[in-house]
């Protein structure tokens, strides 16, 4: 899913939040605080390109799952996994990207029924080959933060989203240490030496953004 189709999708929302702006507020049946928990899915478009390389982007399909608690009638905090595949068509070295995050909502009307809310957030994203294995993903994990704006509109029970994020991963270097035992003979005795080899990977920071439609169930 690109982000034009996605933009396409997300404008009825938007268009009706923003119609609802200068009406008299409609209110959740309900207050908000009488379902704190609630679970989100969501779908959309990530891309992500290397800092010094803004050109060489990888754009991917994601989706993600999130657990929220409501702690005020303003701030909502989220527990979220998510992950995707890239969206090159018939690669077989395509990409994964998998991310885990902790983040905090802030609702500026809380109690109306269509509310913007400003998010914010901090955790891990790894992308690696289709086929890695989990060694092989953790060792491609780098340190993940994001900003972002959205716009929700809530039934008692119910609620549809749109969301924007900036994303930021932060540069890791991982340095590796191999051993290997070699034989040798010398005047008619055998030993044993050890090989070491070290090597150092910088994965470089990265930047981009996402878009997603969701929807959430309070409860």
């Amino acid at each position: 899913m690109q982000p034009r189709i996605l933009a396409c999708s997300l404008a009825p929302l938007l268009l009706a939040s923003l119609a609802h702006a200068d009406a008299p507020t409609e209110l959740v049946a309900g207050s908000v605080m009488a379902n704190r928990w609630s679970l989100g899915l969501s779908l959309g478009s990530m891309g992500l390109a290397p800092d010094h390389a803004r050109d060489n982007q990888t754009d991917f399909t994601v989706g993600e799952l999130a657990l929220r608690f409501r702690a005020t009638p303003h701030l909502e905090l989220e527990v979220s996994s998510g992950g995707g595949q890239e969206s090159s068509d018939h690669n077989p070295d395509s990409l994964r990207v998998n991310t885990v995050m902790l983040a905090a909502r802030y609702r500026l009307m809380p109690e109306a029924a269509w509310n913007w809310f400003l998010t914010g957030g901090f955790g891990a994203v790894a992308v690696a080959g289709h086929d890695a294995t989990d060694q092989q993903r953790s060792d491609a994990t780098q340190p993940l933060g994001m900003l972002g704006v959205g716009v929700e509109h809530r039934f008692e029970h119910f609620a549809v989203q749109a969301e924007l994020r900036g994303i930021g991963v932060g540069k890791r270097t991982t340095t590796t240490t191999v051993e290997t035992p070699a034989m040798a003979a010398a005047a008619a005795m055998t030993t044993t030496t050890t090989t070491t080899t070290t090597t150092t990977t910088t994965m470089p920071a990265q930047s981009g953004g996402s878009l997603s439609i969701g929807l959430s169930y309070y409860f």
